[in-house]
């Protein structure tokens, strides 16, 4: 162990483009590095834009036990293996139609996160990129979905860069006040309660396991990650994170398609 971490308590990581490959698996090597990492005594939590559904399978494939994980960017945070919830924030359901309402008007790609479910309004490319990105399974309501009564954990847009850059022009003045507005992906913009984060759900659970934030390092590699990078005592952010979260980390890792964060943690935790 790096002397300089001896006093870590607690490490969270970010599930994709930082703890997954890009083939949303996790290796063999990773997993026996925080089996190390978790017999040593220090907790561990993954923090992810994810719903339980999609988020579960990589934390039991991890055998950690019933670990709590922050889910829905910090807007859920709910044991692997009971489903128990400790935490959960929602969004107002008036801002989640007046955000469809919009959508429909400018005819951009929104799905919606109730009760552990995916809802979307129909089969297009965006529903097929993230099954497969995340494993999740879709339902498509067509437009029961613009009025649906229940209150969502998140929604999530996705387009290209640029659509993502002008759905942000468009919401931002409108619901920007009501909902946090957050990458985690270049293609993918969480809207999510807002005051909802990462890093308030990570303060949440150091509060839970008595642990100081000055003794939690964090892993990320997107905008949804600055909030946890900025708090923890030590962040790493892995090499291919945005320019941006490499500017706010205190440290680089390596490529997440090269276990970027087990071989840190192995040089300088184990």
């Amino acid at each position: 162990m790096n002397p300089s971490f001896s006093h870590i308590k607690m490490v969270a990581i970010d599930c994709d483009e930082t703890l997954l490959h890009s083939d949303n698996t996790v290796s063999d090597y990773t997993i026996d590095i925080l089996q190390k990492l978790h017999n040593k005594g220090i907790h561990i939590t993954i923090a992810t834009g994810r719903m339980y559904q999609t988020a579960k399978p990589i934390g039991m494939a991890l055998q950690l036990g019933n670990v709590p994980i922050i889910l829905f960017s910090g807007g859920l945070i709910q044991e692997l293996e009971t489903g128990r919830k400790l935490f959960e924030r929602i969004v107002p359901i008036d801002s989640v139609h007046r955000i469809f309402n919009i959508a429909k008007q400018y005819d951009f790609h929104v799905q919606s996160y109730v009760d552990d479910r995916l809802l979307c309004h129909h089969k297009n490319w965006q529903t097929d990129h993230y099954e497969r990105q995340t494993g999740a399974v879709a339902e498509f309501l067509g437009d029961v979905l613009y009025t649906y009564p229940k209150e969502p954990n998140k929604l999530i847009a996705i387009g290209s860069k640029s659509e993502i850059d002008n759905i942000i022009g468009l919401l931002a003045p409108l619901v920007g006040n009501e909902v946090t507005l957050v990458r985690s992906q270049n293609d993918f913009l969480e809207i999510i309660p807002q005051g909802v984060s990462k890093g308030r759900a990570l303060e949440n659970l150091s509060e839970r396991f008595d642990v100081c934030m000055a003794d939690v390092i964090s892993f990320g590699n997107a905008e949804n990650d600055i909030s946890m990078l900025s708090t923890t005592g030590y962040s790493v952010a892995v090499e291919n994170a945005t320019t941006h979260v490499k500017s706010i980390a205190r440290e680089i890792c390596g490529h997440h398609d090269e276990d970027g964060v087990a071989r840190w943690i192995e040089e300088n935790l184990l």
